[in-house]
């Protein structure tokens, strides 16, 4: 969705407001293929104040992503906010938290997609008590029990190991 501020940009005080429902087949992030479950509701206006197109946007998605420990599918719902600045011409302070137009138009749909990228947790986990897999057969720990070895010692310290014997 493209939203045209051509009568907003040069009207100081005027503001557009914004509550659309916006698609998105699947994103991919962070090593990670993410697919909605819902539609991405945003919310919010964008306001000049000064010759600054000041936008907030409250926004709402369902997704499914990996858990971070077994890679089994995980549902959540992510509630976030964005607030971006634009311009239309270059300012002095070079400030690098302001959006330089090239047209009249603001991509909603590309504003959304990086505020969402930001926004998702560092880690998605199934559960919080969640075991993972196995580093040696690679087996999920929380449906399955395997009886593999794990040694923990690094190799750098492994002559250590024995010492105290």
């Amino acid at each position: 969705m493209v939203l045209d501020i051509s009568k907003l940009i040069n009207n100081d005080g005027a503001s557009i407001s914004i509550s659309q429902d916006l698609v998105f087949d699947s994103v991919s992030f962070n090593g990670q293929d993410i697919s909605f479950t819902s539609p991405m509701h945003i919310e919010g206006d964008v306001k000049n104040i000064d010759g600054l197109l000041y936008m907030v946007l409250s926004c709402v998605v369902g997704y499914v992503s990996q858990c971070s420990r077994c890679l089994a599918p995980v549902e959540e719902k992510l509630d976030f906010t964005i607030k971006e600045v634009f311009s239309k011409t270059e300012l002095e302070n070079e400030n690098d938290d302001v959006i330089i137009l090239n047209s009249n138009e603001i991509d909603l749909k590309e504003i959304a997609e990086q505020g969402f990228c930001c926004a998702l947790p560092i880690t998605n986990l199934c559960s919080e008590d969640c075991k993972g897999l196995c580093p040696v057969c690679g087996c999920n720990l929380n449906t399955e029990s395997c009886d593999c070895e794990v040694d923990n010692v690094d190799p750098r310290l492994a002559a250590l190991k024995d010492f105290l014997k």
